[in-house]
């Protein structure tokens, strides 16, 4: 079995490496001069990995304190109530209207930020609504005795919630949060529409000046090779907190 598995990795690779060395063949823009690749690369890529991990440190960060307040009860049924009205109220909003729709949004009534962080803060807003999901599913998913047999012992809520539920919750919905970092990732290809320059905005200028399809086909294939390592990297972490079970 072991071997057998082996010898999948072992194809499974091969067959990523030869499609990605004929893509890049075909689609390499030979044209580009140095100083345009410095660019690329130092610049506009170094731009689109910091609106993704700005976007994702918002969105989880936000994402989890909306999940936690959604499991948190107080003594009033009003407020808990209007709590969950508002914070289901958020996610739909967001989940339910475009990406490009909501960072043109953002962009008019934010004029206190250059466009750059409103960039951040739209993908950050954005995600929030999708991790709070993860994490409410990660959370529902647990055994609900666990959390009464922490109260029962005294435990306050909130100590049980960051110390028995969360530790757990988190294995379960760490591929979520992967996908939900390629998805960020993927989606900063929008940001050109509030004039910030990413690769896909500097392929499509590229583009127009060359008269080639090559840069943004290059640039198609520099998302791929990166949500490959994205991907490589999350089931690494994944594999490293299951040895500890």
């Amino acid at each position: 079995m072991e071997e057998l598995e082996k010898t999948r990795k072992i194809v499974k690779t091969s067959f990523f490496i030869a499609v990605v060395t004929v893509a890049v063949l075909l689609a390499f823009p030979y044209d580009m001069k140095p100083k345009e690749w410095e660019i690329y690369a130092g610049s506009y890529f170094v731009t689109t990995l910091g609106l993704t991990v700005g976007g994702a440190a918002i969105g989880i960060f936000f994402g989890m304190l909306l999940a936690f307040f959604k499991f948190q009860k107080t003594k009033s049924e009003v407020v808990n109530m209007i709590k969950d009205v508002v914070i289901d109220e958020y996610v739909d909003i967001m989940r339910g209207t475009p990406m490009v729709l909501q960072l043109l949004i953002l962009s008019v009534v934010v004029v206190i930020f250059n466009n750059y962080w409103i960039a951040v803060i739209a993908l950050g807003l954005n995600s929030a609504a999708y991790v709070e999901e993860t994490v409410r599913s990660g959370i529902e998913s647990i055994d609900k005795g666990q959390m009464e047999a922490a109260r029962a012992t005294g435990m306050p809520y909130r100590m049980a919630m960051n110390e028995i539920i969360m530790p757990q919750a988190v294995k379960n919905i760490l591929p979520a949060l992967v996908n939900e970092f390629i998805n960020l990732f993927k989606e900063t290809s929008v940001v050109g529409y509030i004039s910030v320059m990413d690769i896909t905005m500097n392929s499509k200028s590229l583009q127009a000046v060359y008269y080639s399809v090559k840069p943004i086909l290059f640039t198609g294939i520099v998302y791929y090779i990166s949500v490959k390592l994205f991907s490589f990297i999350g089931k690494r972490l994944e594999m490293r907190l299951k040895e500890n079970d």
